[in-house]
């Protein structure tokens, strides 16, 4: 099980070290086998953590992840693709003209 967790500086400003490294302890914990693999960001920033899972080829995405929101994470079976609570929607900004 391939789970993905980004490195860049947005990404670690907003706890990604932190989340990384309770996904690692949550798997251990559970006995789920897992290779965390430490990306880039896709460029979603109010999404960061961004954690993404291979599910049979197709990475599912579930963000923003903070360290206490792994457990749940687990609970709901994300390392099946399983889906999640819906992130929250940011409204638009109005443009500057």
């Amino acid at each position: 099980m391939k789970i993905y967790v980004p490195r860049d500086a947005a990404a670690l400003g907003v706890g990604a070290d932190q989340t990384a490294q309770a996904i690692v302890a949550e798997a251990r914990r559970r006995g789920v086998a897992i290779e965390l693999i430490r990306n880039g960001s896709r460029g979603l920033l109010w999404l960061e953590p961004l954690v993404e899972v291979d599910v049979g080829g197709t990475r599912m995405a579930y963000g923003p992840v903070q360290s206490q929101d792994v457990a749940g994470l687990f609970d709901a079976h994300f390392t099946s693709g399983k889906p999640h609570a819906l992130s929250p929607r940011r409204p638009r900004q109005k443009s500057r003209t």
